[in-house]
């Protein structure tokens, strides 16, 4: 399969893995299956570190970099088929960060890995617990 993690799922896989759910953990370790994050999910990480709301080492989202490269997960680019496919999303949610990940698993064809339930709202796949 392949999966999409969400913000805190990246964050808690590379800093605080306990917190993340059996179901969960084993998709992400299972070799099988592919690992995605979106450029949008680093973006938004960058911003609450920034802000002092997310603690990183050496205050820099690198060191996140440096993880994603070493867990062999696949950096998705915001291409205009994502952005379009924005506009015909419910609106259910309005984080602009959560509608692009969402739009680029249905364009994508990923499972989501989240637990925000607004995302389980939509007609998109999820796991979590």
């Amino acid at each position: 399969m392949k999966f999409l993690l969400d913000g805190h799922t990246l964050y808690w896989l590379v800093f605080e893995p306990d917190q993340l759910p059996k179901r969960t953990a084993d998709a992400m370790d299972d070799e099988q299956n592919e690992l995605f994050v979106s450029r949008a999910t680093l973006w938004e990480l960058s911003a609450k570190m920034s802000r002092g709301g997310l603690p990183m080492p050496g205050n820099s989202i690198r060191y996140l970099l440096e993880q994603i490269d070493r867990l062999g997960i696949t950096i998705l680019l915001i291409e205009m088929m994502d952005i379009l496919r924005t506009e015909t999303l419910p609106l259910i949610h309005l984080d602009p960060f959560d509608r692009i990940l969402i739009a680029q698993a249905l364009e994508r064809d990923l499972t989501i890995l989240t637990k925000d339930k607004d995302i389980h709202q939509y007609d998109v796949p999820c796991i979590w617990k």
